[in-house]
């Protein structure tokens, strides 16, 4: 775009940082608090409502599908090779990093809202780009504006620009087109016959426009009887559904709703949602909402320490593949789409299932059993011990030598149970440590975590979590004993049977010993914390902000309740944008 363009960076990055605010209660600006281990149950209370909350950027990944789609729409043949095109000023989008309250554990990228420098520069580069891109040639722009763009009759200039706003702007901006926004979309254009370099910075004005940049949503009706609660446009409800079933801008079914109005009755939205559950595109979701929720950022790459001696001994013939830590991840996304989609699974079967899908062969090699080739029935594991989300190699190995039992415990506790935890003392040592030869990981780990100032947390609330899946080595291998190798030599001095009987606090009060992680797995779904922590976190990756136990209850609840009484994961996951929050919005505050 020329200089004449409406919205400079300067411009741009004002109102851009204007509009946000911290969306995920992250770790520098406080945001709705966890509760502690006991809250497993939430409070529906008729009129309390959501609380009021910034403007939501759309996340880098929601970005890129939508300018995909809108490249689709306005030049459908060359869109591939116009998107590789975009991809040195794409690179510039920064990636977003996972927010949330406890963001390393069950943080997703979808509640990331600052605004960076980089962000409002490539966002700007972008939109020139794309302008340039789409009119680059006579030939393109007229198949992109038509071919009244390109011939030499300039009485229909005004009515061909008219037309193009008008259609692609609804598209960019998510919105009928007001005869104001044809004005002032038109402010580039210097005068007649319009020239290229006019219609590119048209194109760019539009995509550098926060409504293309940002969820805008104004609402329709007001609520009765609750101040500055207001329901949703039509459109601003297929935007709502696109994005969260496909992560991008409404299809034409939508907006062909969205501009009779019609989406607004119960009806057809309730048709619009079991439609775009249905789609192929929601399985990208899907996959993307376990994805991020079930990754381990603390494993490292299982290949990172071939070569040296005490990791050598401990894997002994197994080689581990190049990028087997993140078919590890994959494989606990595939189970959980698998029950969530392709089955009528429930969260207890996540927890309990003793099926195998692992798509690898080292992976496969790890469990005894074989190669799933996606699509028929999964095989089964051979030990009872394999039982279950927790007992996954993802959840279990470590890519190091020592199993780490206080990661595995953090990690249950804070991403699968939705409990709150104090941060850990500054100088505490987060890097795995180097096994003794002497002590096995449990009795280390003990030894300088279960007295002192450590004691309150790691003796009570996370060490037993770890502890009950010390039966799986550090590369996610069952075992009965465990090699006692010294780390800095690699020799192997002796074996020690592994002990997994801990008592878990799983609820507050809870004293019972735990003989395994099987009994964890089986507590957790009868205190409904694994329930009521799913449906957490499901809020989280549907409304792009953190939930409120009291304010969001009644969302909560209903997510919940479904959950608790063996309703199927894929109705769970479409029934949220059924309840009335996923509708209204608090504009008050």
């Amino acid at each position: 775009m020329q200089s004449r363009v409406l919205f400079p960076p300067l411009l741009l990055a004002s109102l851009l940082l204007g509009c946000v605010g911290n969306l995920a209660g992250d770790d520098s600006t406080p945001g709705p608090t966890p509760p502690g281990p006991s809250t497993s149950t939430f409070a529906c209370k008729a009129g309390l409502t959501p609380a009021a909350v910034p403007l939501r950027r759309l996340s880098r990944l929601q970005y890129l599908n939508t300018l995909g789609d809108l490249l689709k729409y306005a030049l459908p043949d060359e869109a591939a090779a116009v998107m590789t095109g975009l991809d040195p000023v794409l690179a510039a989008i920064p990636v977003d990093e996972k927010q949330g309250p406890a963001k390393h554990f069950g943080g997703f990228t979808r509640l990331a809202q600052a605004v960076s420098q980089e962000q409002v520069e490539g966002s700007y580069a972008v939109a020139n780009s794309v302008g340039a891109a789409l009119t680059s040639t006579p030939a393109r722009l007229a198949k992109v504006a038509g071919a009244c763009a390109t011939d030499a009759d300039t009485s229909n200039d005004v009515a061909c620009l008219d037309a193009f706003i008008t259609s692609f702007g609804e598209r960019a901006l998510h919105r009928a087109i007001t005869p104001a926004d044809l004005a002032f979309y038109k402010k580039p254009v210097t005068g007649s016959p319009v020239a290229a370099a006019d219609w590119a910075d048209v194109i760019g004005l539009l995509l550098a426009a926060p409504e293309f940049l940002y969820f805008v949503e104004s609402g329709k009706d007001a609520v009765p009887g609750v101040k500055d609660f207001y329901t949703m446009s039509a459109y601003e409800l297929a935007s709502r559904l696109s994005y969260h079933f496909w992560q991008t801008m409404p299809d034409e079914e939508l907006l062909t709703h969205a501009r009779s109005g019609d989406l607004s009755e119960d009806a057809v939205f309730e048709a619009q949602v079991k439609r775009m559950f249905a789609d192929p595109r929601t399985r990208a979701t899907i996959t993307s909402f376990y994805d991020e929720w079930l990754h381990r950022d603390d494993v490292a790459e299982l290949t990172s320490r071939l070569g040296t001696p005490a990791f050598d001994t401990l894997r002994g013939s197994f080689t581990p593949g190049v990028d087997l830590r993140q078919r590890m991840f994959g494989e606990l996304v595939d189970m959980a789409t698998y029950y969530s989609l392709d089955s009528k699974g429930t969260i207890d079967d996540l927890y309990t299932s003793r099926k195998s899908f692992a798509k690898a062969a080292d992976l496969a090699q790890i469990y005894g059993v074989p190669v799933w080739d996606g699509k028929g029935e999964p095989p089964t594991f051979v030990e009872p011990e394999r039982e279950g989300l927790l007992t996954r190699a993802g959840m279990v190995a470590t890519g190091s030598v020592n199993t780490r039992p206080v990661m595995k415990g953090v990690f249950i506790r804070r991403a699968l149970l939705c409990d709150d935890l104090p941060p850990p003392p500054a100088n505490a040592n987060a890097k795995p440590l180097e096994p003794t030869g002497d002590l096995t990981a449990r009795q280390e780990i003990a030894a300088l975590t279960e007295t002192g100032i450590c004691a309150g947390c790691h003796a009570t609330v996370i060490n037993a979590l770890g502890y009950s899946t010390e039966n799986f080595d550090a590369l996610g291998r069952f075992r009965t004993s465990e090699m006692l190798i010294d780390g800095m030599t690699g020799v192997l001095k002796g074996m020690k049977p592994v002990d997994t009987a801990a008592t878990p606090h799983v609820k507050s009060g809870d004293e019972r010993v735990a003989k395994d992680s099987r009994d964890v797995s089986k507590w957790m779904l009868e205190s409904g914390k694994a329930q009521a922590c799913f449906a957490r976190v499901y809020f989280r990756f549907t409304f792009g902000r953190a939930e409120s136990v009291t304010r969001d209850a009644c969302a909560l609840a209903d997510l919940d309740a479904e959950l608790e009484k063996g309703t199927d994961l894929g109705a769970v996951l479409s029934r949220v944008a059924l309840s009335p929050a996923f509708r209204q919005r608090n504009f008050g505050e």
